[in-house]
């Protein structure tokens, strides 16, 4: 059971500080952005503070859903969850893209895949529990990643009354 298309939208104000975090986030930490594997090398500088951008509107996307405080300001680099007690935020352009889980991913987080681009609009594509995902059969083949099929993922209205609903708070 697919989750319902709804489209979130984020503010020009919003986009905007999910830029500048994204710029300074570069500036001012960019040992820890460099500690995370990075397999789409060919980006150049500007792509990849879009990029991160972009990841950090899915974030808010995801807090807004389910009524979290949650600040951008406030960004762990993999040390804690992404959103909540344990909401693993992934983002990708693309609109049939996969939910990606990696090694350093911890086991007891959710996985939650949006969609979409800053203009167009984001979707709460589905989750999954990292553990789940990390099921051979979603083992990519060239990498040290997982990579689930969006068929595959739980809709996103569902997780609240899941076992897994401790997560989100």
């Amino acid at each position: 059971m697919q989750s319902e298309q709804v489209i979130h939208q984020m503010t020009p104000v919003e986009d905007w500080k999910c830029h500048a975090k994204a710029m300074s986030m570069y500036f001012v930490e960019p040992e820890e952005l460099s500690t995370q594997p990075r397999y789409n090398t060919a980006l150049s500088t500007h792509d990849r503070v879009a990029e991160l951008a972009e990841s950090l509107a899915a974030e808010v996307i995801v807090a807004r859903y389910f009524g979290l405080p949650y600040s951008i300001d406030d960004s762990c680099f993999k040390r804690a969850a992404d959103v909540g007690a344990g909401l693993e935020v992934r983002w990708t352009r693309y609109d049939s893209g996969q939910l990606i889980v990696y090694p350093h991913d911890r086991d007891d987080d959710i996985a939650i895949l949006v969609t979409g681009r800053s203009g167009k609009g984001f979707v709460i594509a589905g989750w999954m529990p990292v553990k789940v995902a990390r099921r051979s059969r979603y083992k990519h083949g060239t990498q040290e990643s997982w990579w689930v099929p969006q068929d595959r993922l739980a809709p996103i209205e569902t997780l609240g009354s899941s076992v897994y609903a401790n997560r989100i708070s």
